[in-house]
């Protein structure tokens, strides 16, 4: 029996999302043993540490995703932006909406990303299409 799998390219974009992912996580997680490294700790700074310690590997695993082009990775990134572009919307109206241009730029890179994990190839390669 002959394997069908079909290669599919990752588009560019999209490895520069995992890569640049890999690197927050590597940063989260040097910072954190960082403060881990400090002489004693108190219990809040090592919770700071633990908590960087999660979010960098979360942050590695979703690079990873990135990579592979793991289905799962593509919803959850569409369930962040989103969220997060809401948060930013809600936040900007409960200060007063004075500051459209500070919301503008909040909003370019969140928007972006939307866009582009939406195009027809990023769908695809993530198997969403």
């Amino acid at each position: 029996v002959m394997n069908k799998q079909v290669r599919r390219d990752r588009p560019l974009g999209v490895t520069i999302i995992g890569v640049l992912l890999l690197l927050a996580g590597l940063v989260v997680i040097l910072s954190g043993v960082l403060i881990g490294s400090l002489a004693d700790l108190s219990d809040i700074e090592l919770a700071v540490e633990l908590v960087a310690l999660v979010i960098g590997l979360i942050y590695i695993i979703a690079a990873f995703g990135f990579f592979k082009g793991w289905s799962w990775v593509w919803l959850v990134t569409m369930v962040i932006l989103v969220l997060g572009i809401i948060i930013d919307i809600a936040s900007w109206v409960i200060h007063g909406m004075d500051d459209i241009v500070g919301l503008l730029i909040d909003l370019i890179i969140p928007v972006i990303i939307l866009l582009y994990m939406n195009s027809q190839n990023v769908k695809a390669f993530f198997r969403r299409s």
